[in-house]
């Protein structure tokens, strides 16, 4: 079991807890002061405490909130009270249905990964509230429905990126690991150069690297290597000292949306410090409407039959000549991980 120190849960985690609450709130009617909640890995479980909650018998509702902890990386969302109102509708029918409420936002634009019109709940944190439930409610047959609502949600989401996004109206529920680490440049970089050492230990002619969870899980897919880096927003750094080291072969893979970013020339990847790569992607792909995200991009290449091969290619290309990297494979990847492009650079 994962115990918080410096690090906080994501806003996905804290429905997900909020929803256990509710559920064994109006199962056994008493409120849980804390809830464990099993993380997506499904190897580790996080302790989340419970804030508040409601039971209404004659109608089957229950209710419970969490306080969101962002741990050392505050942010917006960090302090809001999540709520989960869950619903017993009626026995002999089982199913579970997740839906947002006030403060959480609506899906307006495609290229997401939520339909337009959909509540901005992302898949993890989608399966993360409903297998939290299943636990109390797991030899029972009954039909329930969750509803998620975020107190100054949207108030909140004005900070946010989901006005530029076309979410409106609330937060996005998010989180692909539960978890939220501290984002202390520093010590962010301090662990990616500790784990390059690691990995040149381990095989000094090559290893593989990504910007995050996608590149990572992609990568083990298709390649299994024994460990992936992950540089968080800083490729550029991790370049560097890939090339001090000496590796002989590098393999970065992620999605085009923050790979891109490398052949627009930003070595900090970070929303804050460089702007989204959608209209550079759209106009590299030779496409003349406007896109909302690179994944909408991803689905309109992927409906004509192209695919992300030259890109792939123009930032390994791009890679090799700023960082004198012998030799570099650089692999592509959407959302849900499909390898979307692949090309080789050898010196």
């Amino acid at each position: 079991m994962l115990t918080l120190n410096k690090r906080g849960f994501t806003t996905g985690a804290g429905a997900a807890a909020a929803a256990k609450a509710a559920a064994i709130f109006l199962k056994t009617g008493t409120l849980p002061k804390s809830v464990h909640i099993l993380l997506p890995n499904v190897k580790e479980s996080l302790l989340i405490n419970i804030h508040s909650g409601t039971l209404t018998l004659n109608i089957n509702t229950a209710t419970a909130s969490v306080i969101k902890l962002s741990g050392d990386d505050p942010d917006v969302t960090n302090g809001l009270e999540i709520v989960a109102a869950l619903r017993l509708l009626k026995h002999s029918i089982h199913g579970i249905a997740v839906t947002g409420g006030a403060g959480v936002g609506r899906v307006t634009k495609e290229g997401l990964q939520q339909k337009v019109g959909d509540w901005a709940i992302n898949p993890v944190p989608r399966a993360m509230i409903t297998q939290s439930v299943s636990e109390v409610f797991s030899d029972d047959s009954v039909r329930l429905e969750i509803e998620i609502s975020v107190v100054n949600g949207e108030l909140a989401a004005l900070k946010t990126f989901n006005p530029r996004l076309g979410i409106t109206g609330g937060i996005s529920i998010l989180g692909t690991t539960g978890i939220v680490e501290p984002m202390s440049v520093d010590a962010i970089k301090e662990t990616v150069k500790c784990e390059i050492d690691v990995s040149f230990c381990e095989n000094p002619d090559s290893i593989c690297l990504a910007p995050g969870k996608i590149g990572e899980d992609a990568l083990r897919r298709i390649l299994q290597p024994s460990r992936v880096v992950q540089f968080s927003n800083f490729p550029g750094f991790a370049m560097d000292y890939v090339k001090q080291k000496g590796f002989r072969h590098t393999i970065i893979g992620g999605h085009p949306g923050k790979l891109a970013k490398i052949l627009m020339g930003y070595a900090d990847t970070h929303s804050g410090r460089s702007p989204q790569a959608t209209a550079f992607v759209a106009e590299f792909m030779g496409l003349n409407d406007n896109y909302n995200t690179v994944e909408e991009i991803i689905g309109k290449v992927a409906n004509i039959g192209g695919d992300f091969t030259k890109l792939a290619h123009e930032i390994c290309v791009k890679i090799q000549n700023i960082y004198r990297i012998p030799s570099i494979d650089v692999y592509l990847f959407d959302m849900k991980k499909t390898l979307i492009g692949h090309s080789t650079c050898t010196g």
